[in-house]
């Protein structure tokens, strides 16, 4: 828009107004044609070369273009080790403010949030810097009747690890080592679980009533022993068909019972679809099929599945015995090559050799054949020379 009259008459009003900046120059209602103003960074900002901070008033009563020349002042990027920083904003100008988070098996000390302020025309943060310093643990409980590895130590770092064992006894009963063997020291500083027990346990044959044991029977069982139970005909099982010594001299899950009768069974699902011309999906066994397998089965079950792993197991072992075999044929075929291209190298070289000899003799022969001409020569001309004096 021009402002007053046509040509030299024309002026500006109103400068631009902006973020970073503020107008220097002495403001006023009107400027004349030609005339420029001066604009600074503002308290906070620092000037970016090549930006103008100047603008000037146009011919046709506007401001020639003037764009933002200052940016916003920002606080160094901290160095914390072992750590991550996030700007939720993405700047670390004043005013905004970053989260410190520790690597995992660190924690951190001292503030997790720092703020970028402005104080007398210069950034700080608003506080020291945190630091991320190692997660450690204290020394692992000791056992009665045992032990763990690296006893000596006081301190433990983050992730490190302590395996427990129980001392021997003299005499048939030895002690088990009940609960976990191996503590971690972890991320909150404390180790993974409480310290295993050394126990002499012992536990009592079981007795199912209406049933029997069908695995080893002794009189006394030790700390995980397992026993494969079974009920007598004419009753079914209800509870697991296993059982194991627990450390409480109990056998652990609960002890099944033999109710009198057939286990009840549940109606299978309908097909999904019946469509003309296509077959019914195929269901897979559910939970009630296993169930209603006996011992037997059961039994039959594993001995079918472990009869399949040995198959896999013995194909496998037949394949990388194959490909051994082949990698062997390779490697000795390689080396035949290798022995029959130094071979090859070594007669050429012996050939060129004798060559050279040959050529060398040969020159040589030639040599004393060309000297004893010469020699020859030289006689006939020492003789010739000695009739001419002997004629004189």
């Amino acid at each position: 828009m021009v402002h007053g009259g046509r040509g030299c008459c024309s002026y500006c009003i109103n400068p631009p107004v902006m973020q970073s900046m503020y107008l220097k120059s002495p403001l006023k209602s009107r400027y004349q044609t030609g005339e420029t103003l001066e604009y600074a960074c503002k308290t906070g900002y620092t000037y970016m070369w090549p930006y103008y901070l100047l603008t000037t008033c146009e011919p046709n009563g506007s401001w020639s273009f003037l764009e933002e020349a200052c940016l916003k002042k920002a606080c160094p990027e901290p160095e914390i080790e072992n750590s991550e920083i996030f700007a939720p904003n993405d700047s670390l100008s004043f005013g905004n403010a970053i989260l410190i988070s520790c690597n995992v098996g660190y924690y951190l000390n001292g503030k997790k949030t720092l703020t970028c302020n402005l104080i007398g025309g210069e950034v700080y943060w608003d506080d020291k810097y945190p630091v991320c310093e190692r997660v450690l643990c204290g020394r692992p409980p000791k056992i009665e009747n045992g032990k763990h590895t690296n006893s000596y130590r006081n301190i433990f770092e983050y992730s490190e690890l302590v395996t427990y064992s129980c001392d021997p006894l003299n005499g048939p009963d030895q002690y088990s080592l009940v609960g976990d063997s191996k503590l971690i020291c972890s991320a909150h500083g404390n180790w993974s679980s409480d310290a295993p027990k050394c126990k002499v346990v012992k536990c009592k044959p079981p007795v199912l009533e209406h049933g029997k044991a069908i695995s080893e029977i002794r009189e006394v069982f030790t700390y995980k022993d397992v026993v494969i139970l079974e009920c007598l005909q004419g009753f079914y099982l209800n509870g697991s068909h296993a059982v194991f010594c627990g450390g409480e001299n109990t056998w652990e899950p609960e002890m099944p019972k033999c109710i009198k009768g057939y286990k009840p069974t549940y109606p299978k699902k309908p097909p999904v679809s019946n469509y003309p011309g296509y077959p019914n999906p195929k269901e897979l066994p559910s939970l009630e099929d296993f169930e209603e397998l006996d011992v037997g089965s059961f039994a039959v079950f594993i001995l079918t599945v472990i009869v399949a792993i040995l198959l896999v197991l013995t194909c496998l072992y037949r394949c990388l015995q194959r490909r051994k075999q082949q990698e062997k044929e390779k490697k000795e075929e390689e080396e035949k090559e290798k022995k029959e291209k130094e071979e090859k190298e070594k007669k050429e070289k012996e050939e060129k050799e004798k060559k050279e000899k040959e050529e060398k003799e040969k020159k040589e022969k030639e040599q004393k054949r060309i000297e004893k001409k010469k020699k020859k020569s030289y006689l006939l001309r020492k003789t010739e020379m000695l009739n001419i004096k002997l004629k004189f």
